[in-house]
């Protein structure tokens, strides 16, 4: 059977092995402490469930409008205004299959056969195979804590070639970093300058710590944002993500969803309707992050890890361990063999320093966090 060419490109997704290697263990019987996968250990909310079954009794399971129900959209444009106070128009939200279905869109719709897209290294690692969907050449630039682990535009600016697309993510997967607005700003103008576009994923934006930050829409409504339900609302399984779009975009990214997707799923988006209305909930999962995020990061720095830089959103710490002289794939690979912990290797986020960095994820409670670290200072006491 021939396999193309374009299906080779695209690269493993590290952290769903791993995560899958671990439930296989699990299923043996062996018990895993699982710091790889970023899916909140949180149960939904309450009135995202209660939504959701009224919309099955109700019947309210057939398709729903392409770009997605008129009520979730109004909902998102009056949640911009309130935390912001941007106005957005509904017009231009389109209502996605998870972030994952926006950035397929996005790449099917502005990415043509050998344009250049460009992402930081490290970075999510998904950004890269939706370029590859598409044939785009990928463009990784690489990001230290030098900048706080920021694409700026002074990386833009050594390259021989202006990409046609840039994403970046806002806090940054996996860091945690987050982008002054100054920086989306000078990043925009460079862009927009050439013509190009700068792509935002704002799917951290509810879990920030210490700072604040305003939309990327602050900055231009050309820029385009990318949201979603996942990680925020603790809805990964419901599969809902929106993206804002200058409105000469709304149609072309319309037809394509038309044909790929049809519509957004119907029960997610009824129970999405009612996300907002449980901030009270969202305000106590942001301050257990924190919680677990301090007692990650100097329980982790006691045991040798490298962490030059406290993660300011989402839920993970990257940490280098060049003290111990082991590539990171190795180094994941025994840790979930010999310590019974599951991690993410630094290859899943790009090639640059990707052999002397892991990444934690504390998206789980801290009792299970605390048996991880106390497995991981045995292991790594093994090593001495």
């Amino acid at each position: 059977m021939k396999i193309t060419e374009r299906a080779a490109k695209i690269t493993p997704f590290y952290v769903m092995e791993l995560l899958e290697k671990a439930k296989e263990m699990e299923a043996r019987g062996e018990d895993i402490v699982h710091m790889e996968v970023g899916e909140p250990d949180f149960s939904s909310p309450e009135s995202v469930k209660e939504g959701a079954i009224n919309a099955i009794r109700d019947n309210r399971t057939f398709y729903t409008h392409s770009l997605g129900l008129r009520e979730l959209r109004e909902k998102i444009a009056a949640y911009y205004l309130k935390t912001d106070d941007i106005e957005v128009s509904p017009e231009r939200i389109v209502i996605t299959n998870g972030t994952s279905g926006a950035f397929l869109l996005l790449c099917a719709t502005l990415l043509e056969k050998g344009d250049l897209f460009a992402l930081s290294d490290p970075g999510y690692p998904c950004y890269r195979n939706f370029g590859a969907f598409v044939d785009a050449r990928i463009l990784s630039l690489p990001v230290s804590e030098e900048t706080g682990y920021a694409l700026t535009e002074g990386h833009l600016c050594r390259e021989k070639e202006t990409p046609h697309m840039v994403v970046i993510s806002n806090p940054s997967n996996p860091t945690g970093s987050l982008y002054g607005e100054n920086t989306i700003s000078a990043l925009y103008d460079y862009l927009a300058s050439r013509e190009a576009v700068l792509v935002v994923d704002e799917i951290y934006s509810g879990i920030i710590y210490d700072k604040t930050m305003r939309t990327s829409l602050a900055v231009s409504d050309e820029i385009i944002v990318v949201n979603g339900f996942s990680k925020t609302y603790a809805m990964t399984g419901w599969r809902l993500g929106w993206m804002v779009v200058p409105k000469v975009l709304v149609r072309p990214i319309q037809r394509v969803a038309q044909n790929v997707f049809i519509s957004p799923p119907s029960v997610s988006q009824y129970a999405a309707i009612h996300a907002f209305d449980g901030m009270g909930e969202i305000t106590e999962m942001r301050r257990i992050y924190r919680e677990r995020r301090d007692f990650m990061l100097e329980r982790l720095r006691g045991l040798g890890f490298r962490i030059p830089l406290d993660p300011e959103g989402a839920f993970y710490i990257y940490a280098g361990i060049e003290k111990w002289g082991i590539d990171s794939m190795e180094f994941v690979e025994r840790v979930l063999k010999e310590a019974k912990v599951a991690l993410t290797p630094g290859y899943d986020f790009g090639s640059f320093r990707a052999g002397i960095h892991i990444r934690f994820s504390y998206a789980n409670s801290m009792e299970r966090l605390k048996t991880g670290c106390d497995r991981l200072e045995r292991w790594l006491g093994g090593l001495c």
